[in-house]
């Protein structure tokens, strides 16, 4: 059964007093993603789309209560879906003033819709509201969504919007690039989802030692001595769910199976993870990894880079997607597009931007505490969800 087209129905007046706010039904999940469908399955169906959110529930992420399903609806008529959300327990990580690392457990609000029947009504800001007391009663200890409505909305929640800015590397038809080999090429080897999740696990593991010091030192040079520096761990369930969304998305519209999953470098001092997003015709880099040993080498550590950067930009080529987005650059990163686009002249461009009108990173406390002085390191698009 399809959600009613909501186009063709006037806004109908309901109040707080009228609505339910519950966990979702499997009913309701499907209901609700029928609903917002309209506005984000294509190019896929409606149908297909459901299938993909299906997909994406039964993943370690969000299978067994990790993802939680929210709606509202009236309370004589469960099946009208008024607001919908999600929200995806996390692994994170919390440095505080005194400098010990806390491993904590987070989540991210995701997929906030409000059927056109019911908007300007106040519903969605209801339902966060519900939503906020009800991961504060469960002990998370902050929480993070991306707004595609820009910064001022979420604000009003008590939310703290965060700076986003990207390099965005544009591959115009006439860049001819050499075709790596399914094994790599040029210092690089290309990486199975397998392969990834060997990987994620030492990556967290050196997130988990890294980030006290890095925290400490960043403190030890800031004015504010009550800082608290967080991050979303990089595990393998994490970037797994991001391979199941791509790979639905391939099959279905492409019928072509996703083999890359990312690049390392030959000797593994380095490596990095993306997926294929087709709706936005881009790759998108999930993360870029390098070793301890590789960073006391300024210059090649920034070789390494470029060759993993070289591996996105021929994945890139070889599925038809005219860009590569990458969040948050480093100084080295900045470089090497800018390399990129001298050496590759015409064929290639480089946008340095921040992010206005969509994925802008928001975060919470708990309890509504405040977040002057949080700093979000590693705000790489691999916690985006």
């Amino acid at each position: 059964m399809s959600a009613p087209d909501p186009q063709n129905q006037p806004t109908k007046p309901i109040t707080k007093a009228d609505v339910v706010f519950t966990i979702a039904t499997p009913r309701q999940r499907i209901l609700s993603w029928e609903l917002n469908g309209a506005s984000w399955a294509p190019p896929m169906t409606i149908a297909q789309y459901v299938g993909r959110e299906t997909a994406l529930s039964e993943t370690a992420l969000s299978a067994d209560g990790g993802t939680t399903y929210y709606v509202l609806h009236p309370k004589d008529d469960p099946e009208t879906i008024v607001s919908a959300c999600e929200v995806t327990a996390k692994r994170a990580l919390v440095v505080r003033d005194a400098g010990d690392v806390e491993e904590v457990t987070a989540y991210a609000i995701a997929s906030v819709f409000t059927n056109p029947v019911f908007r300007e009504l106040g519903m969605a800001s209801f339902m966060l509201r519900q939503v906020q007391q009800a991961v504060d009663g469960k002990g998370a200890e902050f929480g993070a969504l991306y707004s595609d409505i820009g910064r001022e909305y979420y604000t009003r929640l008590g939310w703290k919007d965060f700076r986003s800015p990207q390099v965005l590397l544009a591959l115009a038809d006439g860049l001819v690039l050499p075709k790596l080999s399914a094994g790599g090429g040029d210092g690089v080897k290309f990486l199975t989802a397998d392969e990834v999740a060997s990987l994620c696990v030492e990556d967290t593991a050196l997130v988990q030692k890294r980030f006290a010091t890095a925290a400490v030192s960043s403190n030890s040079n800031n004015d504010n001595a009550r800082s608290k520096h967080i991050t979303f761990l990089p595990t393998q369930e994490q970037m797994a769910w991001h391979f199941t969304r791509d790979a639905y998305v391939c099959k279905t519209l492409l019928g072509r199976e996703v083999i890359n999953r990312g690049a390392k470098t030959e000797d593994g001092s380095a490596w990095i993870y993306w997926d294929h997003d087709l709706r936005e015709k881009k790759l998108k880099v999930l993360r870029i990894v390098t070793r301890e040993e590789l960073e006391a080498d300024k210059e090649k550590t920034k070789a390494a880079i470029k060759k993993l950067l070289f591996a996105a930009l021929s994945e890139a080529k070889d599925w038809g997607l005219p860009k590569v987005l990458l969040w948050e650059p480093n100084a080295d990163v900045v470089d090497i597009a800018t390399e990129f686009w001298s050496e590759l002249g015409p064929n290639l461009s480089v946008t340095f931007e921040e992010r206005e009108d969509g994925s802008i990173p928001s975060l919470r406390w708990k309890g509504g505490e405040s977040l002057e002085g949080v700093v979000w390191e590693m705000n790489d698009y691999y916690a985006w969800c």
